[in-house]
């Protein structure tokens, strides 16, 4: 099976977070480590020199049924953003923002959160639902 090619604009910031986020260009980053992965692993290692000096912020959870470690970083001002991320990813493991949003709603959101822009989300969506 050929490859699928990404519409401009929709692929992701995979191992430029930091660099965009240090621009100014991009207000938070989201990662998710298993069990056994490391920061390499994951693709944030670099954030914490970032993180100690406080030009980064980092929040972590762990879903205790998972054990899934979510790790969230921002600018600071953007703190906003990796808590209504928590609150999103913890309605989506209940299964309750499934009762209030569609799943385009939440792809909305979290592209928002992620900095992404209105357009690139709408595209991104349409995307998706062309692979359905």
């Amino acid at each position: 099976m050929p490859k699928r090619t990404l519409p401009p604009g929709i692929g992701p910031h995979n191992g430029r977070e930091m660099e965009l986020m240090l621009q100014g260009d991009k207000p938070m980053a989201l990662f998710s480590a298993e069990p056994g992965m490391d920061a390499e692993d994951i693709g944030d290692a670099g954030f914490e020199p970032f993180v100690e000096t406080g030009r980064v912020l980092k929040f972590t959870h762990t879903d205790p049924g998972t054990l899934v470690e979510e790790r969230r970083y921002c600018l600071p001002t953007e703190e906003w953003r990796c808590k209504l991320s928590l609150l999103i990813s913890r309605m989506c493991r209940s299964g309750e923002a499934f009762d209030i949003f569609t799943s385009n709603d939440l792809a909305r959101l979290e592209g928002t959160l992620l900095g992404y822009s209105k357009q690139d989300i709408e595209v991104f969506i349409a995307h998706a639902a062309s692979r359905k």
